[in-house]
């Protein structure tokens, strides 16, 4: 992956620096074109590189993202053809944009690599350490236990639907113990088939509103009124509430060692910019003066300035 940065990187500069290189391509080397636009293998790989590596993978495996990604490598290579071919890229401010986008791409490329060339930590102990810091915060969230009925207004008239699901209201009202038989003999919900109308272990923000608003009002073993919400009619019990719990270890290590992983690294990363940044800056005030003189013109600067250099 650390070469594949580097070759990455080296393709974009070679881009900025051959406006031709489009035309010297092999054909194996040529991932896709359209009009006077060309997309490399290695541009692609160029584009791939730069996407974060814990979802690359999860990316290039998404076919509508990576079609987005080539179609957008497309467009800027066809832009890019037009520019060369008005001159647009002989302009001095335009090359030099280019080169500060070569500088940016070469800057990240190089940082990158250092950060991931050096030394690792002791992840695991620095995960337990944060653990041990930080677990009375480390709690489960709140979940239930619930079953549910379903009438479907997609399979019934709105007021067939209503008056189906209050038979079996009266009917849950005069003996609760149905409730089971009547999920399977009545509920329309296609996945009652294979879970009996049970869900367990649901938090908050897994269920529709109307729904979880009233399942979490409940207590263990009652049943709810009628619920409306966008697929129908609900009948709901709740069978268990799951008060949070301490984690232990092992259920947050992996959240802890990508943690720790990531501090790693931006320590690294921190430390080594701090070194390049410490280092004083060189600029005279007629350097600033002059470069502010080129950009909006001497007038910004004032008459009170140029009088006192001229003293």
């Amino acid at each position: 992956m650390k070469n594949l940065i580097w070759t990455a990187v080296f393709f974009l500069l070679a881009a900025f620096q051959n406006s031709s290189a489009s035309d010297e391509l092999d054909d194996k080397e040529v991932l896709s074109k359209r009009g006077n636009g060309t997309v490399s293998q290695l541009a692609f790989a160029a584009r791939i590189d730069r996407i974060p590596a814990n979802i690359r993978l999860e990316t290039i495996r998404d076919p509508n993202r990576l079609r987005d990604i080539i179609k957008n490598l497309l467009l800027l290579s066809q832009l890019a053809a037009d520019a060369r071919e008005a001159g647009f890229d002989t302009t001095p401010v335009v090359k030099e944009r280019m080169r500060l986008a070569a500088d940016s791409e070469l800057a990240d490329a190089w940082i990158q690599h250092y950060v991931d060339s050096q030394p690792e930590a002791d992840y695991e102990a620095l995960a337990f350490e944060s653990y041990q810091l930080n677990k009375q915060e480390m709690f489960t969230n709140l979940s239930i236990d619930v079953s549910h009925i379903l009438i479907s207004t997609k399979e019934h008239q709105p007021d067939e639907a209503l008056a189906l699901a209050e038979s079996l209201q009266i009917q849950l009202f005069e003996d609760p113990s149905k409730f089971d038989d009547l999920v399977m003999s009545h509920s329309e919900d296609p996945s009652a088939k294979t879970n009996f109308g049970k869900f367990k272990g649901v938090e908050r923000g897994r269920m529709v509103k109307a729904f979880e608003n009233a399942a979490f009002a409940l207590r263990p073993g009652e049943i709810s009124d009628l619920v409306k919400s966008e697929y129908g009619y609900h009948l709901i019990r709740l069978d268990a509430r799951h008060a949070p719990m301490q984690m232990q270890f092992e259920e947050v290590k992996p959240q802890l060692l990508d943690s720790a992983r990531k501090k790693h690294d931006a320590r690294n990363r921190r430390a080594y910019l701090e070194t390049l940044t410490s280092v004083g800056v060189e600029m005279t005030e007629d350097q600033l003066q002059e470069m502010i003189k080129r950009q909006f013109g001497k007038e910004v600067l004032g008459t009170e300035v140029e009088d006192a250099k001229s003293e």
